[in-house]
């Protein structure tokens, strides 16, 4: 078993200390963080604040950017093997998990958490991936510029979960799809992140008000089942 911090949303100011929560799993003073910011196209002003965010807090930090670059195999495998972090930015989920494929990334990241050679995390979109589907608001989605939702696979059958980030904004779509599927719901709150370490499993979050949430229906009745959480 891994490491995962999978954050349900925010933004990186109200994500600190679960962003300190991070760094601190990898045991390492000055640790490297690889970002990949796929789902927002590799936009250069949010790669910048995950520069400015976790150099604070004493990272090497690089980036993956295969949505604006071109990359061999072996360059790719150079950054993901030298990583302690790997962070996974917020955006387009189904276009991320598309350009995923088409580097073979999915199955490279897979990888790296199942041989524990990285503390794997990320937000929203980066949250996602992490388990066997997700409830998400990409672009496929929407009729015009009216905001659809959908479900979007991911990368990990470990986690049996339909996961939900973002679950204060998105009550009421969730819990309606929610009841199409035979997995239960993991439903968080923003700035709350499910976490794996080792086969143990926990939730932290950077704020004494949100709530996660484990949601399953029975007989067409949903049942939500709060979570305890850590508040760091």
């Amino acid at each position: 078993m891994g490491r995962i911090v999978a954050i349900a949303g925010g933004d990186l100011k109200t994500t600190h200390k679960i962003n300190q929560y991070i760094v601190a799993l990898t045991k390492k003073e000055n640790p490297e963080l690889l970002f990949i910011g796929t789902a927002s196209c590799d936009a250069e002003e949010y790669i910048s604040k995950i520069h400015d965010e976790f150099e604070l807090l004493g990272c090497r930090v690089k980036e993956l950017s295969i949505a604006a670059k071109r990359y061999s195999e072996n360059e790719i495998d150079f950054l993901l093997n030298h990583a302690d972090i790997i962070y996974v930015g917020g955006g387009d989920t189904a276009f991320m998990m598309e350009t995923w494929k088409k580097y073979g990334l999915d199955r490279k990241l897979k990888d790296l958490y199942l041989t524990d050679q990285a503390v794997i995390s990320g937000i929203s979109a980066g949250a996602m991936c992490w388990f066997n589907c997700g409830h998400s608001d990409s672009s496929v989605f929407w009729n015009g510029d009216t905001v659809g939702y959908g479900w979007v696979n991911g990368l990990l059958d470990i986690f049996p979960y339909a996961f939900c980030p973002h679950y204060d904004e998105r009550v009421e779509s969730f819990d309606e799809m929610i009841k199409e599927k035979t997995l239960p719901g993991l439903a968080l709150e923003s700035n709350v992140a499910f976490v794996e370490n080792g086969g143990s499993v926990s939730f932290v979050a950077s704020d004494d008000l949100s709530k996660a949430y484990i949601i399953r229906c029975v007989e067409g009745n949903l049942r939500k089942q709060e979570q305890k959480i850590m508040y760091l």
